[in-house]
């Protein structure tokens, strides 16, 4: 017999930080996780507040008809603006990604009218993508809640012909959907020692031997040995992105970006050459620690680890992100197979970074005051860690005690339903990200800050003869970062790096290459460029690309 099991579970100056507190205190976090309904009245009372910074539309509909909300900020026209795009919500079960999405806008926008924060958004712009996945999201407020990663989409996940057709069960009637555990002796799960709410797999190396079979709550509906494998909530957007897409597995969907949620998403990214990077909200962490160079998943056909030359920056922008943020000791949280943050970066081409926002703060060991016969011990496992900071926080529902219930496919056995409550691991009550979001704003500008800023110095003409002018300047990226990534310069869809004489009539250039691309520039690098021109009167030289600005100065021929 088959069982389901449950799964365990962005420097920038310290003056324009104290702008912010001034601002945030104006933008408290309070009340549950909201519906896609109170989401989207909220979004709409930001735009009507500022109205001149901020523009909101859908950029397509969910499969039950959810808008898939975009929120451009910024002042002037955003097109004509490096950009960086801001994701959440793509992972269903991580409302607390959208809800820090949506802080981050209500902050900034709040702190608009300060100077520093106003120069900000006159030269760049910031797209908000804060609930791509509204279907699975709206399950925090629906009942029976359960941690749900598909969106509306009927699927037949079991590949038996039928839709939907073994659901999960609210067994105990209180409104949740957790664990059932059977005794039984050929069980593998025994309660953890170090919290006997906890179930943990037996240790035959420490001649455990287990006593409970544990599955998700609800009946065999269809009589195939497991247990709601087959319920609403379709297609996971998470495993539905092109990179490393997992093929033939449960809540993938049919085929990449099959879905209308995720395809809205990239279709609006491609046809948007001015982002410069992508930072989504979910599960997959790699700002806390930067993924290492490896060499043997670059040389093959196709590309499974991050280049080269955007190692560093990696390293770089974490470095920036512990350093702002201030949030250590981060869980390992590897990437899943054709998740979005992936597909940025390698098929979309720009910097993508990713966090959860908040994990479960590492505990000290208590003190010990009975001389070396208590004390508690940092635990290794993560729901004892989650439950003994639930605790001392005095958080309530966030476990169901185990309760003896009669499973009708375990007649005559005992059962018991409990376990920690559906969303509680990966989203803290709201009041808690309050501050996660004055602390990711601060890395957020932090970055933009460090952008690359293309500019075009020592600028020199030499008249010549036969009515000739020699053209020299020297163009720099004046920023922290690269004008763009590595992999950028192996995606058609990446805007080149472009140095270009723009000349007018009656001007002609006869030697060196009027329009040049490169590929992208280093922080602090610099490029010599010549042209040998034919005529008089006033040219343009132009440099830079959509995602670093373009930087232009007037030229006299002689």
């Amino acid at each position: 017999m088959k069982y389901r099991f449950l799964p365990a579970w962005l420097a920038g100056a310290l003056s324009c930080f104290a702008v912010f507190a001034q601002a945030v205190a104006q933008t408290p976090a309070a009340g549950p996780y909201q519906s896609s309904a109170q989401l989207s009245t909220r979004l709409k009372s930001l735009t009507s507040r500022y109205g001149t910074l901020s523009n909101l539309q859908s950029i397509g509909k969910s499969r039950t008809g959810k808008d898939i909300w975009l929120l451009t900020i910024g002042r002037g026209t955003a097109a004509q603006k490096p950009a960086i795009a801001i994701v959440a919500g793509v992972y269903g079960a991580h409302p607390a990604g959208t809800e820090l999405a949506v802080q981050l806008a209500e902050k900034l926008l709040a702190a608009s009218g300060q100077d520093s924060v106003a120069r900000l958004l006159d030269t760049k712009t910031f797209y908000l993508f804060p609930s791509v996945n509204p279907d699975a999201q709206e399950q925090v407020v629906a009942k029976p809640r359960y941690e749900r990663t598909g969106n509306g989409a009927d699927t037949d996940d079991d590949r038996d012909g039928r839709l939907n057709e073994d659901p999960f069960e609210d067994l105990n009637r209180d409104g949740l959907i957790t664990q059932v555990r059977i005794e039984d002796p050929t069980g593998t799960f025994v309660p953890s020692k170090e919290d006997p709410r906890v179930l943990v797999k037996a240790d035959p190396a420490k001649s455990e031997t287990g006593r409970y079979l544990v599955i998700s709550e609800g009946t065999d509906n269809d009589k195939d040995g497991a247990f709601n494998e087959d319920g609403a909530g379709g297609v996971a957007l998470d495993k539905n992105f092109t990179f490393d897409y997992p093929f033939f597995t449960p809540g993938s969907g049919e085929m990449p970006v099959s879905e209308p949620e995720n395809r809205a998403l990239l279709d609006f990214l491609y046809k948007a050459p001015n982002v410069y990077a992508v930072f989504t909200f979910g599960p997959y962490n790699n700002l806390s620690e930067a993924p290492k160079f490896d060499r043997t998943k670059t040389t093959k056909r196709i590309i499974t680890g991050i280049l080269e030359k955007d190692a560093p920056v990696g390293d770089q922008v974490s470095k920036l992100y512990t350093s702002q943020t201030a949030l250590k000791d981060a869980p390992p949280m590897p990437p899943t197979k054709g998740n979005f943050a992936q597909t940025a970066y390698y098929h979309y081409g720009r910097f993508s970074f990713s966090t959860p926002g908040w994990w479960v703060p590492k505990a000290t060991a208590s003190a010990d005051t009975t001389k070396g016969k208590g004390g508690t011990k940092p635990s290794d496992n993560d729901d004892v860690k989650f439950l003994r900071w639930a605790d001392a926080n005095n958080l309530r529902d966030v476990f169901v005690t185990w309760q003896a219930i009669d499973h009708p496919d375990f007649p005559g056995r005992k059962a018991e339903v409990g376990g920690i409550a559906p969303f509680a691991r990966l989203n803290p009550p709201v009041s808690f990200l309050n501050d996660i979001a004055d602390k990711h704003l601060k890395f957020m500008t932090a970055f933009v800050r460090q952008m690359p800023v293309i500019d075009v110095v020592n600028l020199r003409t030499e008249a010549l003869s036969g009515g000739l002018t020699r053209v020299t300047a020297q163009v720099i990226n004046r920023g922290l970062l690269p004008t763009g990534a590595e992999i950028g310069d192996r995606v058609r869809f990446v805007p080149k790096m472009k140095i270009e004489l723009r000349t007018g009539t009656g001007q002609t250039v006869v030697s060196g290459r009027k329009r040049i691309l490169r590929s992208a520039m280093a922080a602090g690098e610099s490029m010599e460029v010549t042209f040998l021109v034919s005529g008089t009167g006033r040219a343009t030289l132009e440099a830079g690309n959509a995602m670093t600005g373009l930087k232009s100065i007037d030229i006299t021929l002689k």
